[in-house]
């Protein structure tokens, strides 16, 4: 495992207060785990939304920026992982060989806050850019 993924490991609280939504209403609250096994990182995310509703995603990925197939996605049939040159760890799905979304995950200097840019781009209506604060879990 490539050293600079290891800050990004671990169970991560929304703070709902400065997070910054462009699509969708800011969910009351969640939580984002980011786990390796054996070379793949694995993110697990839990957000309660405005109606008290839980909503759970997850994914997994090898960080090495090669597009792999998502047989069990109806919305792409891609995603890649990816370290970039500033040391964010991003992914990007992509259908068609279109890019769909883009998941750019920060940290602050010290680790003790991660920021998700996640955008979404939608043929018929553009894209949209959701700014998703987090703080480790103590």
């Amino acid at each position: 495992m490539d050293e600079r993924i290891r800050p990004f490991l671990g169970t991560w609280i929304l703070d709902p207060d400065v997070s910054n939504y462009e699509q969708g209403a800011v969910p009351w609250g969640g939580s984002l785990t980011i786990a390796e096994k054996d070379g793949e990182i694995g993110f697990f995310m839990k957000t309660v939304e405005g109606e008290g509703e839980t909503v759970e995603a997850n994914f997994s990925g090898i960080p090495d920026g090669e597009d792999r197939p998502m047989p069990e996605n109806p919305f792409a049939d891609t995603l890649s992982l990816s370290l970039n040159t500033d040391g964010d760890l991003v992914s990007e799905a992509k259908r068609g060989g279109l890019t769909i979304m883009v998941a750019k995950r920060e940290l602050n200097e010290d680790g003790s806050q991660l920021t998700v840019y996640q955008t979404v781009h939608l043929l018929d209506a553009g894209s949209f850019t959701n700014e998703a604060v987090y703080v480790r879990a103590h």
